[in-house]
């Protein structure tokens, strides 16, 4: 699907302002449960919730990861409920198809998702 100029606009003000973790969904639970991003902890102790993402009108990104380290990006519209973002630190230093599922940032029911391994994050826009 080509995206128009009216798509693209309106993905941009879907996707500019401050995203946080708000829940993850574990494939191997029997139930799909969305279990909170605060319940969610590292084997380090650290919980999903601090990672945020930061969109920018200019097609800029900020991630705030669990570790206080940041990286910056660029990210793009791909479809109508579709975005990519991408880091020139993580290119060299992940797996292809690892970095290409991680990657993708779909839209669902308002909220960004996109999938680490068996577990997919959802993201809650917290900043306009």
């Amino acid at each position: 699907m080509e995206l128009d100029k009216k798509d693209l606009e309106r993905g941009k003000k879907f996707i500019v302002g401050k995203w946080q973790v708000d829940y993850l969904v574990n494939f191997f639970s029997s139930d799909l449960a969305h279990i909170p991003a605060s319940e969610f902890k590292s084997s380090e102790g650290r919980d999903f919730s601090v990672i945020s993402f930061e969109f920018y009108a200019d097609n800029t990104l900020k991630v705030d990861l669990a570790d206080d380290r940041s990286e910056v990006g660029s990210w793009q519209q791909t479809d109508m409920f579709e975005f990519e973002w991408h880091f020139d630190s993580l290119s060299d230093a992940v797996d292809s198809q690892f970095l290409k599922g991680i990657q993708k940032l779909t839209v669902y029911d308002g909220d960004l998702t996109f999938a680490i391994s068996f577990l997919t994050l959802a993201l809650k826009k917290v900043v306009v």
